[in-house]
């Protein structure tokens, strides 16, 4: 079994969880900015057709 740098992995686990709330904060203010939904929001919308490509 390869050795495992715990302390390695949790500081990495940090950075990376500091950077997913930077970029919820950063979607938040787009969001806040737009008034609109963002195309990610769009995806699930119930009011979206089911093909893009269906006219």
């Amino acid at each position: 079994m390869p050795d495992v740098d715990l302390a390695l992995l949790a500081q990495q686990n940090a950075e990376i969880l500091e950077e997913l709330r930077a970029l919820r904060r950063d979607v938040a203010e787009l969001k806040e900015q737009s008034g609109r939904p963002l195309d990610f929001e769009r995806r699930n919308d119930p009011r979206r057709p089911n093909s893009l490509t269906q006219r």
